[in-house]
């Protein structure tokens, strides 16, 4: 099966040359959930917005980094910026920990949903108008008529990472980037957004890349997990493979400081061991 989104060798690098990301190999085919998880300044949000193409000066990607859209592969590396804005929010799209980063305080939200749709879907009128309120309710927004109308700080915290998350999906992107996306948010908050995105992906059937520096949630989430730290991946896995074996020893201490993470962890399978037989890769 053809990959949806490919990284080989990716990476980013200061204007002096300095690398702050290396060596990042990953293939997800649809409908895949791949989990980046490492501690902070590990480079996971820099891969992020290295797949974005959404490196702002002086930090530039290098490697290569492409992703499969309606007419064929970008190379997301060293891609115009024209031809990126024709793929974000349509091909690949993202969610970030903080909604004011992708939300305007000074737009009312319908109109900030309804940017995308017009832009990538080409609805005018009336069918703007119900599609952005659809948009609103398929998050589980209460009364989207209302937060249509509202601007983003006469709504609550979760509310803004709702519409972040309706913003992020309306154009019906293949590819969703959660980075951090719970972190700023009280637990049952937090709970409430990670089953809306299980279930949108799910639905939708896109591909997710769930980026946490919390290793139950990312157990919860993801089908296969990449590890990170200091700018390198040292582990990629099966997700119930890598916290029962974990090969590196980075990833082993996560996993052995990760409390209830038996909460997450699926049984194994009858008479497997410990040292499971599945095949991982480690740097």
């Amino acid at each position: 099966m053809t990959a949806i989104l490919t990284a080989d060798g990716l990476g980013v690098r200061l204007g002096d040359g300095r690398a702050l990301v290396h060596g990042v190999d990953v293939e997800l085919a649809a409908g895949e959930r791949l989990g980046i998880i490492g501690e902070s300044g590990s480079g996971k949000s820099l891969t992020a917005l290295a797949l974005l193409g959404l490196l702002a000066h002086p930090l530039t990607s290098f490697g290569s980094a492409t992703i499969a859209t309606g007419d064929g592969r970008l190379q997301i590396v060293g891609a115009a910026p024209r031809r990126l804005d024709r793929v974000r929010g349509r091909t690949i799209s993202a969610v970030f920990q903080e909604p004011l980063a992708s939300l305007d305080p000074l737009m009312r939200v319908g109109k900030q949903v309804a940017w995308p749709l017009a832009a990538h879907r080409g609805l005018r009128g009336d069918a703007l108008r119900s599609a952005v309120v659809a948009a609103l309710a398929d998050v589980q927004l209460p009364d989207p008529e209302r937060i249509a109308r509202s601007f983003i700080h006469e709504i609550s915290g979760g509310q803004r990472q709702r519409v972040a998350i309706a913003l992020a999906l309306a154009a019906g992107p293949s590819i969703l980037i959660a980075d951090e996306p719970t972190t700023a948010l009280d637990v049952t908050v937090q709970a409430g957004i990670i089953e809306l995105l299980q279930r949108e992906v799910s639905d939708r059937g896109m591909t997710l890349i769930f980026i946490s520096h919390d290793l139950p949630v990312v157990a919860q989430v993801a089908d296969r997990v990449l590890v990170m730290r200091d700018g390198e991946q040292v582990e990629l896995g099966a997700t119930a493979r890598l916290l029962r074996s974990p090969q590196h020893e980075y990833t082993a201490q996560l996993v052995a400081a990760s409390r209830a993470l038996d909460d997450f962890l699926p049984p194994a399978p009858a008479g497997a061991t410990r040292a499971s037989t599945d095949q991982g890769e480690t740097r």
